[in-house]
């Protein structure tokens, strides 16, 4: 009887201890998923590396501007790298020297990946037989992963779909223009944590207004079509367009008379220099990173990099820090 008592005994001290182990554990708080890190973004014109725009713009050639754009690409300030940039007049180019390309993409590799197309419409390779223009995309490989299966790049013209297309510039007048666009899935330790992202990156005509207003609304036609819509967007570029003109207003949410009609956009883009420095005079010229909801500047800032009175290019970049809503 004895010996019966002690082995009862034991068995409801154990199911005790299960217990009280299984009440602790789920009385212990769980760890909360880790915040949102902000994501970092850079626009930047770089300056084709066309001898005679270079003279015209009183900057100095590509070999030797190069080292103080990838200064700028390179920066880290806050202890983060940029997660994208985008990049305006990125040259393609038959002279290997002058392939702005093919030198930023070497250049930033392991680091970044990077996306682009040709305005002109020569398909993209090692080499290229004619000058040309791109709108490039880098994106961080350790954050970022690019969605192959929804990227690309449109024309801005009537014919969005077809490369080099250039109704809207009479003449050639302003060149052709396009929009590199890609949908990105946030990774952390090689998997997906659920947060996406797109990314447009673009270079409006300089000299037709009437090209711009089109682009402005085919921009925003897109934006609202995109196939993810959970995702926020992030839209940088070259607008040749201050804040002051109907392009600005259309893509942060006004209406505009255009071609002898009104236009209302479909959304509102938040300026990120706009909204994390509304008091100050100091502003972007016509570079700008618009976001849409679900992602806001907690600060941005106008970069002009120079080096022994060397400028980087005849733009100055402009960075923003975005945070998730």
């Amino acid at each position: 009887m004895t010996k019966t008592r002690s082995i009862t005994t034991r068995l409801l001290a154990l199911l005790a201890l299960s217990c009280a182990t299984s009440a602790t554990a789920h009385s212990a708080p769980k760890t909360p998923p880790p915040a949102a890190a902000p994501v970092r973004v850079l626009t930047f014109n770089i300056l084709a590396s066309q001898p005679s725009w270079e003279k015209n713009a009183k900057c100095e050639p590509w070999a030797v501007r190069q080292p103080i754009v990838l200064e700028v690409m390179r920066d880290k300030t806050g202890g983060a790298p940029y997660d994208f940039i985008g990049t305006q007049e990125t040259t393609v180019h038959p002279d290997a020297a002058l392939h702005q390309v093919n030198q930023l993409a070497a250049a930033l590799l392991p680091d970044y990946d990077s996306h682009y197309a040709a305005c002109s419409g020569e398909r993209n390779g090692k080499t290229h037989k004619e000058f040309s223009l791109s709108n490039m995309i880098f994106w961080r490989k350790d954050r970022w992963k690019i969605d192959r299966a929804d990227r690309g790049t449109f024309w801005l013209s009537d014919t969005p779909e077809t490369p080099g297309s250039n109704q809207w510039a009479p003449g050639g007048k302003g060149g052709k223009r396009n929009v590199t666009y890609a949908l990105f899935h946030e990774i952390a330790d090689g998997k997906r944590t659920g947060r996406k992202v797109y990314f447009f990156n673009t270079h409006l005509n300089v000299h037709v207004p009437a090209a711009r207003a089109k682009s402005a609304l085919l921009l925003m036609e897109r934006i609202q079509q995109r196939r993810t819509q959970s995702a926020p967007v992030i839209l940088t570029g070259d607008f040749n367009a201050r804040r002051d003109s109907i392009i600005y207003k259309y893509l942060t949410g006004g209406a505009i008379e255009f071609d002898n009609e009104t236009h209302r956009p479909p959304l509102a883009l938040t300026e990120a220099y706009a909204a994390a420095n509304p008091d100050n005079p100091k502003k972007p010229g016509i570079d700008f990173i618009f976001s849409t909801a679900g992602l806001r500047a907690r600060s941005a800032t106008v970069i002009d990099k120079r080096r022994d009175n060397i400028r980087a290019s005849d733009h100055n970049a402009v960075d923003a820090l975005l945070e998730w809503q």
